[in-house]
């Protein structure tokens, strides 16, 4: 089994369990609602009682923006969309560079650098949706 690592070198709360990324929601342990980030009481049924949860490592692009003027601390422009993972949410994740992403597309969540800035000015690294390609894809 591989060994897992949680890494908060950025905004996101995830770990890395070998080769695959994983975001850290949670799920009410009473109406079964699911939430990224976690969450300690229930948006849903205010219940206060939840269990962690992996997210990912795969989803399915619900719909994108290019974002092409922001806060200073964003380095523009990237693209943001909209995930629907199999835990039942959605969640807005960046979308890797170079890719013209399209609605339905399945993807990957990977760690790459960029567009939300430390207050350094160096890139924190972030998890991103990537495009899965071939024999990739998980079963």
């Amino acid at each position: 089994m591989a060994q897992i690592e949680q890494r908060p070198k950025g905004p996101d709360r995830y770990e890395v369990d070998g080769e695959n990324i994983y975001l850290l929601g949670s799920q009410c342990s009473a109406c079964g609602a699911v939430f990224y980030p976690e969450q300690t009481v229930c948006g849903r049924c205010a219940h206060r009682g939840s269990k962690s949860l992996r997210l990912g490592p795969e989803g399915v692009l619900y719909t994108w923006t290019r974002i092409h003027q922001s806060t200073s601390e964003f380095q523009t422009p990237y693209m943001l969309g909209y995930v629907d993972f199999p835990q039942n949410v959605r969640v807005l994740v960046p979308l890797v560079e170079n890719v013209e992403p399209t609605m339905g597309m399945v993807l990957k969540l990977v760690l790459a650098t960029g567009p939300k800035m430390a207050p350094g000015g160096e890139p924190f690294e972030l998890v991103h949706g990537a495009p899965i390609v071939g024999e990739e894809r998980q079963a």
